[in-house]
């Protein structure tokens, strides 16, 4: 059985206003008060920054002659060979001299209660989250990544960048959310290589052994073009398969046709847990409290 995208999926692209606003509302019952979330345009020069206490997370969907101003001190993932940068462990650079970055869609920047400078003009999608122990870089640039093939892009060469990978907790860690509470990573998921992308489902994420809390990844698309990738075959618009009982009924799916600025979100919950499948879609994948509850994988 397969239906028309419904009303309890959270769809939307960045040039619907009110089904924006529904996307937006429907992480916020999601996710409650420790998360906030916004899709935004700016023209100029602004800045960034988030409350006490908090963490802002800016995920970067159309830019346009946009920079982001670094300071000497700064962490960033994804440094340029030929910056001001003095590389650290774990993928991250420091930066070593006050300059300018280029952002493109994909790049994420954070911010608290320290501002952060943007110039030009573009649309984002913020997450605001809790403070936590995790020093969250200044700015992730998708372009000098690696890549990291696996999950909903595992074919050999795939474009599977990690720009906020999950900083896991100890094996016997009863709280299973780990240190970052959100992720983020970008993929070409494709049906022309194989293997193809995964049909597969989350489950909320243990908090402790009787409390579990919300689970949700957030797909935003974005163009091929800019990273120099080739269209799909004979493929105009990538889509999603949303499963509407995963563990029940794979048959029962919604197919959502996605272009460039569409967002999506696949909620995990108790009560009602969604599965996905992406075809032939470009997107960064936002999850939260991150991709650290295990898949489970449908069978057909």
């Amino acid at each position: 059985m397969s239906t028309i995208a419904p009303l309890t999926i959270p769809v939307a692209h960045i040039d619907d206003t009110d089904a924006l606003k529904a996307l937006l509302n429907a992480l916020r019952a999601l996710h409650g008060p420790a998360y906030d979330f916004a899709v935004g345009r700016w023209s100029g020069e602004v800045r960034m920054v988030a409350p006490p206490g908090r963490v802002l997370y800016r995920f970067f969907i159309v830019t346009t002659a946009a920079h982001v101003l670094l300071h000497a001190g700064d962490h960033v993932r994804g440094a340029s060979a030929d910056g001001p940068y003095r590389a650290l462990a774990e993928g991250l650079a420091e930066v070593t001299a006050h300059h300018h970055e280029t952002l493109w869609p994909g790049d994420v920047v954070t911010a608290t209660t320290v501002p952060v400078t943007l110039t030009g003009r573009g649309v984002y999608f913020d997450v605001l989250v809790e403070e936590t122990d995790y020093c969250a870089p200044r700015a992730a640039f998708l372009r000098h990544l690696r890549d990291h093939p696996g999950g909903c892009a595992a074919y050999p060469g795939a474009f599977r960048r990690e720009a906020i990978p999950p900083q896991r907790p100890a094996a016997d860690a009863v709280d299973r959310r780990g240190v970052n509470r959100v992720n983020e990573h970008t993929l070409d998921m494709r049906s022309d290589r194989r293997p193809t992308p995964i049909r597969h489902y989350h489950g909320p994420v243990a908090l402790d052994e009787r409390i579990v809390v919300n689970h949700s990844e957030t797909a935003i698309v974005l163009p091929r073009a800019i990273y120099g990738l080739p269209d799909v075959a004979g493929e105009d618009e990538g889509h999603l398969l949303v499963y509407n009982r995963p563990a029940a009924d794979p048959s029962d799916t919604t197919k959502i046709a996605v272009r460039p600025g569409s967002i999506v979100v696949t909620p995990a919950t108790p009560a009602h847990t969604l599965g996905h499948c992406f075809e032939n879609c470009f997107a960064m994948l936002i999850a939260i409290p991150g991709f650290v509850a295990p898949y489970n994988m449908i069978e057909e």
